[in-house]
């Protein structure tokens, strides 16, 4: 692929190894593909300066080429910080293809940056006689499977690698919809967008990420995850997700003691977006999502991924636990609209009186519009704010935070400081209060320990 980018494009700068947040705002230049897996050349001179990079694709029948989002994307001049499909690609076959190496001219009909997925459409003569790959069952793959990666890692052609599957459902990085294969197959920049073989020799992943300065530490986008979105891609270029409208958020032991679960399975809703389709579905703050048509959630991250490969429109049954009692609720899905993260809060005033802290280690105050402002909430809160959080009390341990708002407290409504004063008088040492608080726009449940 050759390209035209400004000097000190993101993306040609090596970013020092950091924790991810799982954003999902494309434009971040910050997401985990840039752990590269992408070679270029030297520059040339000149302020517009032609690289060449390459990557590595598969063909999948009818001329179409399967590869990585991030290696046909250049910077959108017209907007700063967004990418765009590059002007021209070339598809280049290996020695062992039919006929030998031929360049064939190739562009994107359809590309997904949140799965970091493209496809291609190449042109040229005899492209219905290439040879393709069999899609596989990434689901009925076991860590300690063998399998073979194959690419071009720094230009070295057709170069094939072996290992074992070492983890599976890996999505420490990457968008919500992230559920990686790792693999310990030799992975290199280049090996992007190429296949990941087992030994039936069909296509279980395709080779997306690595960990800069980690030796054998691979990750591979499950196939089944590129074939649940491909009839979009091929349809529309694009994908639209399904939107329920919660804040899910995964389960510890302290709050299934709290909720009264038998087990930690599950995804716990923290918040419901007000006139989404969940709130319409008639689905509340503190249900427990235990399946979605019929399929067990384990978690908070399978519940957003499922939820994101229905297409918008459908309508889904999900099992949810209320108040100990198992129901279910149906829910028509809209399109998932652009995220926009508006997180943060701020510190608490050095002048502020401060109270004493309580058994959990609180001192609060009612939502006025000034704490409102700093914390970034809705001036209409209903809530405690956190001035003060003891240093070693159960709340600091917890993790609270100056600038929280405390909207429960063990599933008892707080709508002001008196209110979770007179909560927190039933909480006794030993316990474990389940205390619900909005930062930012985020909404979450925090099991804060008191200890004996």
């Amino acid at each position: 692929m050759a390209q035209r980018l400004p000097q000190g494009h993101p993306r040609l700068r090596q970013q020092p190894q950091q924790d991810e947040d799982n954003s999902d705002d494309d434009s971040s230049p910050q997401d985990p593909m840039e752990r590269f897996f992408r070679y270029f050349g030297q520059p040339s001179p000149g302020d517009q300066q032609e690289r060449h990079g390459l990557g590595s694709g598969f063909l999948i029948g009818d001329g179409l080429v399967l590869t990585n989002n991030h290696v046909v994307e250049v910077q959108d001049e017209s907007r700063p910080g967004r990418f765009r499909p590059m002007d021209e690609i070339k598809v280049i076959t290996d020695e062992t293809a039919p006929g030998g190496a031929r360049e064939f001219s190739a562009k994107v009909i359809g590309n997904d940056p949140k799965t970091d997925i493209a496809v291609l459409k190449i042109e040229g003569k005899d492209v219905d006689k290439l040879k393709y790959a069999t899609l596989g069952d990434s689901d009925v793959a076991e860590v300690g499977d063998y399998v073979l990666a194959i690419g071009e890692p720094f230009g070295l052609q057709a170069t094939v690698t072996s290992g074992i599957i070492s983890a599976k459902e890996r999505t420490q990085f990457g968008g919500p919809y992230s559920d990686y294969l790792q693999t310990d197959a030799s992975i290199n920049p280049g090996n992007s967008g190429g296949p990941l073989f087992n030994m039936k020799g069909e296509v279980v992943g395709v080779n997306a990420a690595i960990i800069s300065g980690a030796n054998t530490i691979g990750f591979a986008i499950p196939i089944n995850v590129v074939k649940e979105i491909l009839p979009q891609l091929k349809q529309t270029g694009r994908v639209a997700r399904g939107f329920l409208g919660v804040s899910p958020q995964a389960i510890t032991a302290d709050m299934a003691d709290s909720l009264g679960l038998k087990s930690t399975k599950g995804a716990l809703i923290a918040d419901v977006v007000k006139d989404s389709p969940a709130e319409k579905g008639g689905l509340k703050p503190g249900d427990v999502v235990v399946a979605l048509n019929g399929k067990p959630v384990s978690d908070n991250s399978q519940l957003t991924r499922d939820v994101g490969v229905i297409p918008p429109g459908s309508t889904v049954k999900l099992d949810i636990i209320r108040e100990g009692k198992q129901r279910t609720v149906e829910v028509k899905l809209a399109e998932r609209p652009d995220e926009k993260e508006q997180g943060g809060r701020a510190p608490s005033k050095g002048g502020q009186e401060k109270e004493q802290g309580d058994l959990l280690g609180l001192s609060v105050q009612d939502v006025t519009p000034q704490l409102a402002r700093q914390s970034q909430v809705d001036p209409a809160t209903k809530g405690a704010v956190v001035v003060d959080v003891a240093p070693d009390s159960p709340a600091a341990d917890a993790g609270l935070e100056p600038g929280d708002v405390v909207l429960e407290v063990n599933r008892r409504a707080v709508a002001s400081a008196a209110e979770y004063k007179n909560a927190v008088k039933a909480v006794k040492k030993g316990d474990t209060a389940l205390v619900r608080v909005r930062r930012g726009q985020a909404t979450q449940y925090v099991p804060v320990r008191v200890k004996a």
